[in-house]
């Protein structure tokens, strides 16, 4: 439905995204490609920490039917524009960086305060939407990646950032199925 274009497009923005980091691979150790390198690795890192805070609860909010579900998701929405609007601004002023641990990726961008403070931050705009939503399959979602991201902190810390995006990319395929079964209303 109309209503859920945004939510629907989600996949699509974590294909771009999973492609940008996928050029960060292929343009790792190869100073011919410095250029295409910064630009993959502030690429990945937008979707990763600008787009994902403000897109994803107000793309369930403009899907919600239910009224009394859409202040709670209102409010995710704001606080993910200024998550995102922070994120962006650090992304600005700071050149990221990108190093290999083990066999995943490690961002650094520079983050003020705490990271657990920032981690938390990001988390409520970009979860706790889903547990909001009644949209097909979001809690479930919700919870997959809560377990997702909790395995990657526990597992994968030092590359956070990547394992929990390649995480959320899987699990978002299950957008894919929710919106597919979705039926639209006929015309009158």
């Amino acid at each position: 439905s109309k209503a859920q274009r945004m939510f629907a497009a989600v996949p699509l923005l974590s294909a771009a995204q999973q492609a940008s980091e996928g050029l960060v691979w292929l343009t790792l150790d190869d100073p011919g490609h410095a250029t295409l390198h910064r630009i993959a690795v502030r690429l990945f890192l937008t979707f990763a920490v600008v787009v994902w805070p403000s897109w994803l609860p107000l793309s369930l909010l403009l899907a919600e039917r239910e009224p009394g579900r859409r202040r709670p998701l209102a409010l995710l929405s704001a606080w993910g524009l200024g998550v995102s609007i922070y994120a962006a601004s650090l992304l600005a002023r700071w050149q990221p960086a990108v190093h290999v641990v083990g066999h995943r990726l490690g961002y650094q961008y520079s983050v003020p305060s705490g990271e657990i403070l920032h981690v938390i931050g990001y988390v409520v705009p970009t979860l706790v939407p889903l547990f909001v939503s009644t949209e097909r399959l979001a809690r479930t979602i919700g919870i997959a990646l809560a377990g997702s991201l909790v395995g990657t902190w526990v597992i994968q810390r030092q590359a956070l950032t990547s394992v929990w995006c390649f995480f959320a990319a899987i699990l978002i395929g299950l957008i894919l199925f929710a919106v597919s079964r979705e039926r639209v209303p006929a015309a009158a």
